[in-house]
């Protein structure tokens, strides 16, 4: 009796044993998922502040650029040059509104994304071409390249717009488009043509009147000594030689006449290799 009392006791206290081991295991794995929770719950704190973080500085960034963006289409709007940009495979990406509405006479969104060969209407097929053959040039160069063409404008007419082409490098080093900015020159070169007929004029007008001064004393004595043949030879069957020769000394009177009333720089062709004054179109005396 008294054995079984005792190893009642002693299973007893060794199942509390068993229980309080148990326990303080279960206790410390409890203690250690808490830790690990605690320690995902705090990572994950932290990742959501570094998130949250990245993302406000993401919108600072993206609003950064938005402002950029509109800057600098603020300042292409700015600028009155037409200005266009395309990529590397000759496709129009964006342009200032008066490249737009001056030059094609349409909007952005119908520009961007389109070749120059696309509207036909706007750019004609030998515009297109020669744009086409100067840009291959600048690929050439791998460089700044300017050069001097027509542009059919909005408007339908043609002028002489000046192109000055830059290429577009991407981070790598590689073409990735070209920018151009066009500059008018019309007025320019109708000016410097007026100014170089105005020089010719002058010196069409100088050599005039030098040929005339030079040649009114010869033309009087001619005529003077050819009446006096005509006298000396009446009723001579040569006389009728002396009306001929009255007949151009009447041309060369002419030719002068018209020499001094030149008040314009008109020209022909002669002979086929060059040009010569058209005296009668040059001339106000018909």
């Amino acid at each position: 009796m008294d054995n079984l009392f005792w190893f009642l006791i002693l299973l007893l206290f060794v199942l509390g044993a068993w229980g309080v081991y148990q326990y303080r295991r279960q206790h410390q794995k409890l203690q250690t998922l808490e830790q690990s929770l605690m320690n995902v719950q705090q990572k994950a704190h932290e990742k959501e502040e570094a998130h949250t973080k990245s993302q406000a500085q993401w919108e600072q960034t993206e609003e950064k650029l938005r402002s950029f963006l509109l800057l600098m289409d603020t300042v292409m709007n700015t600028i009155p040059n037409p200005i266009y940009f395309k990529d590397a495979e000759g496709v129009y990406q964006g342009c200032n509104k008066v490249f737009a509405k001056r030059i094609l006479g349409l909007t952005r969104d119908h520009i961007i994304g389109k070749r120059p060969m696309e509207m036909p209407d706007q750019i004609p097929a030998d515009l297109a071409a020669a744009y086409q053959r100067q840009e291959y040039k600048m690929i050439d160069k791998t460089g700044f390249h300017s050069f001097e063409t027509q542009v059919q404008c909005a408007d339908g007419q043609r002028r002489d717009f000046l192109f000055s082409l830059a290429p577009v490098m991407d981070h790598q080093g590689n073409l990735s488009g070209s920018v151009a900015v066009l500059s008018d020159l019309t007025e320019k070169n109708r000016a410097a043509q007026n100014r170089m007929q105005k020089e010719k004029l002058e010196g069409v007008l100088e050599i005039a009147g030098a040929v005339c001064h030079e040649l009114n004393q010869p033309l009087q004595a001619i005529s003077g000594y050819t009446e006096l043949m005509a006298m000396a030879l009446d009723g001579h069957e040569s006389h009728s030689y002396v009306g001929k020769l009255t007949e151009q000394i009447g041309r060369m009177r002419d030719i002068t006449n018209k020499l001094q009333g030149v008040t314009r720089y008109e020209t022909k062709d002669y002979a086929g290799k060059t040009k010569i004054i058209d005296i009668d179109k040059a001339s106000d005396k018909h």
